[in-house]
Order: structure tokens, then sequence, then C-alpha cells
């Protein structure tokens, strides 16, 4: 098993992972931000957490919702996400969500699950937390993408009656979720649920995504050479090394064979005494 680094998730993306919405600052050196989405459920109160809004220091408005001091809030993600058959993903903690006095995450994203996820916030303070909405810089958790030595035979589309999309299960039966509930399965919202397909789409017609993805090609094509002949002349130089030492590495192979040939392992010969007549 490995853990992908930021250029192994540009290079899956649209591949093994589909992550929408891409935001600038969501792929990490090694992982994906998460953020809050609008819908969040005091477990406590047993009802949806009020959305306030505020500027930011740039002057721009951002909303929030507040943990109350000593409750849980089921948080949902504004960011969907589907990992193929051959990746998990576990979430790690905030270091500064917990240094406010959130307590830690741990959880993960099975193979081929596809949908927001569902983050339980537990508020360890005396105190009320402030989770903002869909800021990159104050996500909620990380999620590290980690590569299975094999892929899974039992993956998380097979179990959608015990763990249904965006983990809706769990406010089943408790009170004031009908609004949380029409949310997600209203049709426009279809790519948070288990719409993978419509998933991709809406990440690979974005801004972000496409930046992303020329980022990596562009780097690609600085290596090699800002014109035509630079290119071919650098490619030729790379098939010209690789032949080199494929070369070099037969050469080694023929002489070690040869050598090997010529100084046969001695065999054992096992003598016995002559017979001596008396």
């Amino acid at each position: 098993m490995s853990v992908l680094s930021y250029q192994d998730i540009i290079k899956e993306l649209g591949k093994g992972i589909y992550f929408h919405p891409l935001k600038p600052g969501s792929v990490k050196d090694c992982d994906l931000c998460l953020t809050a989405g609008e819908c969040a459920y005091s477990l406590t109160d047993e009802k949806r957490l009020t959305i306030g809004t505020e500027q930011n220091p740039q002057g721009e408005e951002r909303k929030y919702f507040d943990i109350p001091k000593n409750d849980t809030a089921l948080v949902w993600t504004s960011e969907a996400i589907w990992l193929s058959n051959k990746f998990r993903g576990p979430l790690y903690s905030v270091v500064k969500q917990v240094s406010n006095g959130l307590g830690h995450i741990g959880t993960r994203v099975n193979p081929e699950w596809a949908s927001v996820l569902c983050i339980a916030l537990h508020n360890v303070s005396n105190k009320p937390i402030r989770i903002y909405v869909g800021d990159v810089d104050n996500p909620i958790a990380h999620l590290a993408i980690e590569k299975l030595s094999s892929k899974c035979l039992n993956p998380s589309k097979n179990h959608k009656q015990d763990h249904t999309p965006g983990r809706l299960d769990v406010i089943r039966g408790l009170s004031n979720t009908q609004e949380i509930n029409d949310y997600f399965n209203a049709p426009e919202n279809g790519w948070m649920m288990h719409k993978k397909d419509r998933l991709k789409q809406l990440m690979i017609e974005s801004d972000e995504y496409k930046k992303l993805k020329k980022g990596v090609k562009e780097t690609l094509l600085d290596f090699l050479g800002s014109t035509e002949d630079s290119r071919w002349n650098r490619v030729n130089m790379i098939v010209n090394i690789l032949l080199l030492g494929l070369g070099t590495l037969f050469a080694a192979l023929t002489y070690l064979n040869s050598h090997q040939s010529s100084n046969p392992s001695p065999t054992n010969t096992i003598l016995t005494p002559k017979s001596t007549k008396k």
C-alpha cells in the first residue's frame, strides 16, 4: 500500500478519482482538503444548525455555522468524491480545528464510494466553535489517498443498504431531518449522492481541474523544451540513453553467461578403495 503525492492525485483525477468542486488549494502535498457544506445537524438539539454570514479579512462575504459547546455535529462536506476499487481514503484531523477544541477524526472512504461525506465533529470545549462553509483555508479534514496492494472485490457500492450515499441513514428516525433529506435528494444534487458520471462531468468541466491538468502538461513541456525541435532532440536523447542502458545490460549479461559456461562447476567424484586379494 502506498500514499499518493500531489502529482499522483492530479494524475488520477478523471481516472481513479473524481472530486468536485475542486477549488484553488484543494489538492495539497499528499491529500485533498475537505470543507464543510451548508448542511450540519446538532445531535444534542436534534436540528439543523443555522447558517450565518460575515465578512472575511478581504471584505468578502462568507458563510458559517457554530457547533455549540459540548455538542456533536454531523457535517456534510461541500465536496463529493468517488474512488475506484484500487484506492481507499483515510481522513485526518486538522491541527487548527483540534486546537480550537474539536475532537480527532477517525474514519475513511471505501473503494467505489461515490457521494459527499458525513463527518461527525465533536466540540469537546466549553465554547461554540465556528466552522466556515466551503473554505479551503479552514478545512474540516484532510483526505489522503492510499493505493491498495490489490483491487477491492467487495467495494462500497455493494453495501448501499447499510451505508447509504451521504450516510443519510445515520439521521434516520431523528427529529427535524426532512430539510436535509430533501436537499440531498433533489435531482439537481444527484452528483452529491450517487451519480458518479455527473460528478465526473462537473469536475472535468471546472476551471480548477483544467488548470491542474494543464499545470502537469506544462511541467512536462518545460522539461522537453519550448520548441518542437528542442522537444524532439530531448526525446531522442532520452531514447538513446535508454537504448545505451539496455545495450550495456545485455552485454553484461552475455559476458556473465559466457564466463560461467567457460568455468563449469566441479563435479563431485566419489572414490572407492580398490579391492585387494588375499
